[in-house]
Order: structure tokens, then sequence, then C-alpha cells
């Protein structure tokens, strides 16, 4: 019985030390947010210091690069065969990340965000810097279109010079209400079955009748008397729901006689989507080897709620 008792008090002292073992890295990484954000920020009341002292924060975080690893069997060279780059092993608990530690104090119309880097745990976390931030919502109607315009005009413009491919590579386009001859590629009204026809018709939907609003973005071209213009359109009056229509290299004098004039935009009805503010996800510490920068599809961002 003795000998019972004393197996059953050492497996159970054996589990206390293996629980005390483990550190939360993340309750660290907070307090030392806090103690540096209330010790570099100046300016605040006393009602939102006692927010950042008493209350928890988001944190917001992104990969800087993964964590690659040797495996123990690897043997004295150090070196693994692998057939193929993307099989390297990689330790994502380990991964460097770009970790921000953030609070919303009331009155203040901005976040208080603690910038530091560490560890994917928030292990050997450390801040460097503290700044009040205004997160405002973004227009992605326009990032979208931004983005389908700079890779159409890359995979589709090769006589532009590469000067011009960066430029609208890497700079933000200017956004015009236009003019110019280009239709819609409006759908056939005969597209729809007799059935779909009927289901519509049952569930009282109809065909919208919202008119079509041309826009378009422009990047200077290298000749000060030309421009890149891409043109699509719209049933929103904005960018949102944006197709993309044609690009041009266009003349510069051709482009402003097709712009509309302020009270012909004022007159067009816009749709405009509710805004939110989006913050990366939290990045998935199970990802799959393939999943990494450079490859077929990079690790995804991240936020989450610390409680």
């Amino acid at each position: 019985m003795k000998r019972f008792l004393l197996n059953i008090f050492t497996i159970m002292a054996a589990m206390a030390v293996l629980t005390a073992c483990r550190t939360d890295y993340t309750k660290n990484a907070v307090e030392r947010a806090r103690t540096y954000a209330l010790n570099n920020l100046k300016g605040l009341s006393d009602n939102q210091q006692n927010f950042i002292r008493f209350t928890q924060p988001e944190i917001y975080e992104n990969i800087i690069y993964p964590r690659y690893v040797i495996p123990l069997d690897a043997g004295n060279s150090g070196h693994i065969e692998v057939d193929d780059v993307r099989r390297f092993p990689v330790a994502p608990e380990h991964d460097l990340m770009h970790s921000c530690v953030v609070w919303s104090p009331p009155d203040l119309g901005a976040k208080v965000v603690v910038v530091g880097e560490g560890e994917r745990s928030l292990m050997f976390w450390e801040p460097y810097r503290v700044i009040v931030k205004r997160y405002d919502p973004g227009d992605t109607g326009l990032k979208s279109a931004t983005s389908a315009a700079s890779a159409f005009v890359r995979n589709n413009m090769p006589y532009l010079t590469t000067s011009e491919l960066n430029r609208v590579r890497f700079d933000n386009p200017e956004t015009i209400y236009t003019r110019l001859p280009v239709d819609p590629d409006e759908p056939e009204q005969n597209e729809l079955t007799s059935w779909e026809e009927y289901l519509n018709e049952r569930d009282g939907k109809t065909a919208d009748a919202s008119p079509y609003t041309q826009l378009s973005l422009m990047w200077p071209a290298d000749d000060p008397m030309q421009c890149i213009v891409v043109t699509g359109f719209s049933k929103s009056g904005t960018f949102a729901s944006w197709k993309l229509r044609t690009a041009e290299l266009m003349e510069v004098s051709k482009l402003d006689g097709a712009r509309l004039t302020r009270e012909e935009i004022d007159a067009i009805p816009k749709t405009i989507p509710a805004r939110t503010l989006v913050f990366p996800a939290q990045s998935d510490p199970t990802r799959n080897p393939f999943d990494r920068p450079g490859y077929e599809k990079s690790p995804e961002g991240g936020s989450f709620v610390f409680h």
C-alpha cells in the first residue's frame, strides 16, 4: 500500500512540475507592453491610463519569416535530403512575428499600439515603439479594382517601358469618372432558361435596372502627353463591384475631354457598402510546410483577442 501511495505521489509531483514549466508568454508580453506604454506615452488622461493599466488588449500580428529547423536525425553533417525545398522542416511555434499589443482607450478616437517582435508564442517579445494610430476603414472596392487593373496592364501591355510597368505595379492610380467610347459588357437578356425565369418570377426577383457608371484608373506614362488608362463599369456608382473592360495608352488630351464634371459626378446615384476595419487574421500555427511566402500560398496574417 505504501509503495502504491508513493507511486501516486511521484506521478502527481511530476505532473505538477510539468505544469509549472509551462509559461504563459502572452501574459508576460502584455505586461511588458503595458509598462512600456505607460512609461513612454504622454498626454493621456487618468481614465485612459487606467484603461491601459487594468484592461486586456488585443494583439495584432503578422509573420516576418518562418522558422526552419534541422531535425535531430540529420547526422553529424547537419544536412538533410528533401525532394522539394518546400518540404524543408519547419517549426511554426518559433516563427519570428511582428506583434502589436493594442488598447482602445475611451475618448481618444484612436488606438494605442505597442509595437514589438518575438516568436509566435510571444517568447522573447520586446517592445520598441508605442504609437497612437487611427485605423480608418479601407476602400476594399478600390483596392480590388486597382489590383485587377495593375495585373491586367502588366500582362497585356508588354510595349510599356519598365518604369511605366513599375509605376502601374507600385503607385496608386488616379480615379476618374469618365465617358470614354467604351460599352459595358452587359449580359444578354436571353441567357436565363425558362426554369430560371420562372424561379425569378416566383421569388419576385427582377433584373437590376441600375445604370452603369464608367470609372477609370489612370497612371502617368513616361511621355508627359500620354497616360495609362484602365476603364471599367460599376452599377454602384463606386468601385464596389467594378468590372474591368479595357486598358489603353492614351493621350492626356483625350482623357481630359472625357472627364465628367463635378455636377455630373454628384448626380450619379452611389451605393456605398459599409466599410469595416479589416485586421489580419491570426496566423495558423499548424500551417502546412507548403504554405510559405514565395510558393503557392503565403501564410495569412493575424489578430486575436487576448482574454
